[in-house]
């Protein structure tokens, strides 16, 4: 998966290297295996008429305003992608509005339909642990992939113990981030535990400013942080059907 702490290294480097704007004036390497992962790195800023030569095995997922698409190897292929889809649910995917937002409870993953993903890249996803990035602290929404039974989740604070516990509603999945009894603070670090046994989370927060207004600027700003997790959301979310084939 993309969340590998080796990955995520390359990816922070990649994106202080060529800096935001730069990111986000082109398709944005996002995910990268194979043989040329060390020429396209994670966070890497592509020319928007770039190609890409690719060997066998290889596997690069680019992210423009069009959505991300996977580029395979062996062949020279092209980085720009069709005309940008529909940006309605490219929109959904990032707005920064909290539990408010919460229609649907999850969606399947783009690859192979496998587990839930969130539909929101700012959610604190509770079953996964990592650094999260907060666009709005008074925004900041927790999410529970299986919404099949009522649940409690407890977040506990890591510094001082402080527990509060969220309860959700059989078929609910959001619920707001008790704000005013565990402040959402630069670093601060909670563990999340389901009442139904499933093993804790410790989730990190870190500030970014405010939500990024598209796609693009979403993904420099979670690479930059380190928020795999998230990142994941947005890539997923994204995807354009099928991989873009080889030239």
């Amino acid at each position: 998966m993309f969340s590998t702490q080796k990955k995520m290294v390359i990816g922070v480097a990649a994106v202080a290297l060529f800096g935001a704007s730069q990111a986000m004036a082109g398709p944005m390497v996002v995910r990268s295996t194979g043989p040329s992962a060390k020429t396209y790195p994670i966070g890497k800023a592509l020319p928007s008429d770039a190609k890409l030569s690719l060997k066998a095995g290889d596997l690069i997922t680019v992210l423009d305003s069009g959505g991300t698409r996977v580029l395979k190897g062996p062949g020279v292929v092209s980085a720009s992608g069709s005309a940008a889809a529909s940006s309605t649910g490219f929109t959904q995917l990032i707005a920064n509005t909290g539990a408010k937002q919460a229609r649907t409870g999850a969606t399947r993953s783009a690859i192979g339909g496998g587990a839930a993903r969130s539909p929101n890249v700012w959610y604190v996803d509770a079953s996964k642990a990592g650094t999260v990035c907060v666009a709005d602290a008074a925004a900041l929404s927790v999410w529970r992939p299986d919404m099949t039974a009522a649940t409690s989740i407890a977040i506990t604070n890591v510094a001082d113990g402080k527990t509060v516990n969220l309860d959700y509603r059989a078929g609910q999945t959001v619920r707001g981030w008790p704000v005013a009894e565990l402040p959402v603070v630069e670093g601060a670090q909670y563990k999340i535990v389901d009442a139904a046994g499933k093993a804790p989370t410790t989730v990190k927060l870190t500030m970014i400013g405010a939500a990024p207004a598209d796609i693009q600027a979403a993904a420099a700003s979670l690479l930059q942080k380190g928020c795999s997790s998230q990142m994941d959301v947005l890539v997923e979310g994204t995807m354009q059907a099928g991989p873009t084939a080889s030239n």
